[in-house]
């Protein structure tokens, strides 16, 4: 138990490390780098709320399309941000990984939780801004929001371990999953719901689980938000899947990736 708890101390101090480390190379030391973790979405928000309302468009849940865009354009930053950044990270930090102590399944956790935390925190700063600004109500199901965030950070994840491992063989599977990626901008669900799709079209982006999730995220949101479409099971199958995938493979390729 005492040996046990040692190792839990140590694997502590090495994940604070590696997320400070992280946090200075992404944001810097001044308070402007971390400023732009809020700018990033808040921008992609307004523009999107400017293009809309200038064509004469509301949200499909009613209420304002700040707030629509908000749960749809964040959860994307999430799986894009994680799934991408994670994809560098062994790369990155190689000349950490020659340190016993340090794993590259560590490596890979704590740039995910920094991912992650930032953009959770940026999500709660900007809901709650338009609450004080009279543009949001309170949250429907709050249980409904995280649920669907975490079910989406685990799949993140999962895309991200493997896209770490693929990399290791294919170094340049960065650009390439980068624009594979991209439709899946214009198909999550940021710009409509699966209600106000035709039924052709919605049975196809079903089997999109970021579509998935954005809908459940904005099922707790919006007391207005027909959940109908929501495949919760499918959902948590796919995230659970990913990650276990993504951790198999980190493992299996764990000796290869401190000599890169």
């Amino acid at each position: 138990m005492k040996e046990l708890r040692q190792a839990l101390r140590v694997q502590g101090r090495v994940l604070y490390a590696l997320i400070l480390r992280e946090a200075l190379a992404k944001y810097g030391k001044s308070k402007i780098g971390y400023l732009w973790a809020v700018v990033e979405p808040l921008a992609q928000v307004l523009i999107l709320v400017a293009i809309f309302s200038s064509l004469g468009r509301q949200s499909p849940v009613g209420g304002e399309l700040a707030v629509f865009f908000t749960t749809g354009i964040v959860p994307w930053l999430i799986y894009s941000s994680i799934s991408s950044r994670l994809s560098g990270a062994l790369g990155a930090n190689q000349a950490l990984l020659s340190y016993p102590h340090v794993t590259p399944f560590d490596v890979l956790v704590g740039r995910a939780l920094l991912e992650a935390t930032t953009l959770l925190v940026v999500f709660a700063l900007i809901v709650v801004s338009l609450q004080l600004m009279g543009k949001a109500m309170a949250v429907h199901d709050p249980f409904h929001v995280l649920m669907g965030l975490l079910v989406l950070i685990i799949f993140s994840c999962g895309v991200g371990m493997a896209n770490s491992a693929i990399r290791i063989y294919f170094d340049s599977w960065e650009k390439l999953f980068n624009a594979l990626n991209r439709p899946l901008y214009f198909m999550s669900g940021i710009f409509f719901t699966a209600a106000s799709l035709p039924p052709q079209a919605r049975e196809y982006l079903q089997w999109n689980p970021i579509f998935q999730c954005v809908e459940w995220v904005r099922s707790g949101f919006f007391s207005t938000y027909q959940n109908t479409y929501i495949n919760y099971s499918y959902a948590v199958a796919c995230a659970t899947a990913t990650f276990l995938s993504g951790l198999a493979l980190t493992q299996y390729t764990r000796h290869k990736a401190r000599n890169l």
